[in-house]
């Protein structure tokens, strides 16, 4: 083990011969190419290079994320010794990850129905550490660290992209880890925001803390303590104040690819989120969505725009209901209405025989958690977590099932999508089709009566999409609402009746001709 020549530490990481390649076709990609560096405490690594380059890569490597071919991980802490990362088990990666390195993602990878209270204590509630009288209080106090406690209570939807990252920071500090973990974490910001990032990483530094983040922008080099450059998987430069690593070569090794995905098996459900439906019917009389002359309107610097205009909508148990419209039609703003995440400038929304804005912003998010599963265009999977741990989120958040239950359940829902044998990966180690059906599966977690989508199969070829839409139909036919906002017409001819929105107005109901679950 070497130590650094301007602090006389020895490393907290070092990396050593560490490849990654990936079969593809007849040939393989060589992702990362014999990487060698060690990571020290308490500096501010930076890890810069073009996209392909293998930035993200290397930080699944660093964290275990995603399998190396060759080569070594070893993480060295005072206290309890070095670990062979990529010798841990699954279960034993979990637990290390928990406990010694919080993760920044460019898209903050926020739960969207949890405040952001719950959504910073997660990980503490994952790694067995919660503690109710003090866990709450942590949180706010990390709030207050990134300076966004005024917005405890609010859900993810209400606050900016800024915001959210800081929230996003926060999280990962929740468990007190040595190791911060940032992947383009300014990636999506604009240069204000950035900065503000930046200057919390630079104070977690000089608090003790080792922060390594990646990011494509060169000018932020004079920033970081040292800076390692990657081009095609290889470090080709270091730059700071001591002498650099030489930049290693060469490359061999293999990796497995996604299993093709079995077709769709019959669902048994429960229902015990679902209305009865009598006589065998999927389909109930009794209104399951009411929308009593919702309006929507956001105030900017330009004036006032109006989302949605009036609308009036009623859905029934047990309906599969499509809401098309072009961009800007104003479906994404109806589906927020539906779910509670914002709010309507007048009008009405009643979900059973709730009047959903009658709830406060915690009994409104409970309330949610317990009675709608709500589905993403980018699953919003957490990356840390198993598939099965994605899936007993939500009953843990929500309290629902025993906990010697909620296993059991998750299980049974990843078989509901044929994805029990994936029930220990990680998110990334699965396809995007797979990743959607686990995000099903989740939504499904608490047995929900309504399912809201928003542009579930917007990132899905045409056979993985056509999968998760026979998913919705078997859903439907067993009782469950399903709400499909979608940009693609070919869907609604899938659907029992679609919704067409355009300038915020509902511009035809028609009733679309009924497809049997067979076709």
């Amino acid at each position: 083990m070497t130590t650094n020549k301007i602090t006389n530490q020895k490393p907290i990481f070092e990396l050593n011969g560490v490849y990654k390649s990936y079969k593809i076709g007849a040939g393989e990609f060589s992702a990362l190419k014999n990487i060698s560096f060690n990571i020290y405490p308490g500096e501010f690594l930076g890890i810069v290079g073009r996209s392909g380059a293998g930035k993200s890569t290397l930080l699944n490597m660093i964290t275990g994320v995603s399998k190396l071919t060759a080569g070594e991980v070893l993480y060295h802490n005072l206290h309890s010794g070095t670990v062979s990362i990529h010798d841990l088990t699954q279960d034993e990666l979990a637990v290390w990850r928990g406990l010694n390195v919080g993760i920044v993602y460019q898209s903050f990878e926020l739960m969207p129905m949890l405040d952001l209270v719950n959504n910073i204590i997660l990980p503490q509630d994952f790694s067995g550490l919660y503690r109710s009288a003090t866990s709450p209080g942590l949180a706010i106090d990390l709030l207050r660290q990134v300076e966004i406690e005024d917005h405890a209570y609010k859900i993810p939807a209400h606050i900016s992209g800024g915001q959210k990252q800081r929230v996003a920071i926060a999280r990962s500090l929740a468990n007190d880890p040595p190791v911060i973990i940032a992947d383009e974490p300014t990636g999506n910001l604009d240069s204000k925001t950035s900065e503000t990032i930046l200057q919390i990483f630079e104070k977690l530094v000089a608090q003790g803390k080792t922060v390594v983040m990646v990011t494509h922008d060169q000018n932020m080099k004079s920033r970081f303590t040292r800076t390692l450059e990657i081009s095609d998987g290889e470090i080709v430069g270091e730059y700071s104040s001591d002498e650099g690593q030489p930049p290693p070569e060469k490359l061999n090794g293999q990796n497995g690819v996604h299993a093709e995905r079995k077709p769709t098996p019959p669902i048994v459900l429960s229902q015990n989120g679902s209305r009865p439906i009598e006589n065998g019917s999927s389909r109930s009389t009794e209104d399951a969505v009411i929308l009593k002359n919702v309006v929507k309107t956001y105030v900017g610097p330009a004036g006032e725009f109006t989302a949605l205009k009036n609308i009036n909508l009623n859905f029934q148990y047990g309906e599969f209901v499509s809401i098309v419209g072009k961009s800007g039609s104003g479906k994404s703003t109806l589906l927020n209405m539906l779910t509670g995440i914002d709010h309507p400038t007048s009008g009405e929304v009643v979900i059973g025989d709730i009047r959903l804005y009658d709830m406060s912003e915690s009994e409104r998010a409970l309330w949610r958690g317990r009675n709608l599963g709500i589905v993403f265009q980018f699953f919003q999977l957490l990356p840390t977590l198993t598939l099965l741990e994605n899936i007993m989120l939500p009953m843990d958040y929500c309290k629902v099932y025993r906990p010697r239950e909620r296993k059991r359940k998750a299980m049974e829902l990843l078989e509901i999508v044929d994805l029990a044998e994936y029930a220990r990966k990680l998110p990334t180690a699965v396809s995007t089709g797979q990743a959607q059906s686990a995000a099903i599966a989740r939504a499904l977690a608490n047995d929900p009566p309504i399912i809201v989508a928003d542009e579930p199969t917007g990132n899905l070829d045409t056979r993985s999409a056509n999968q998760i839409i026979e998913l919705f139909r078997q859903l439907s036919e067993r009782g469950k609402t399903i709400l499909l906002v979608t940009h693609d017409p070919e869907l609604t001819r899938f659907t029992d009746r679609t919704i067409t929105l355009a300038d915020g107005l509902v511009v035809n109901r028609e009733l679309e001709p009924e497809l049997s679950i067979e076709q």
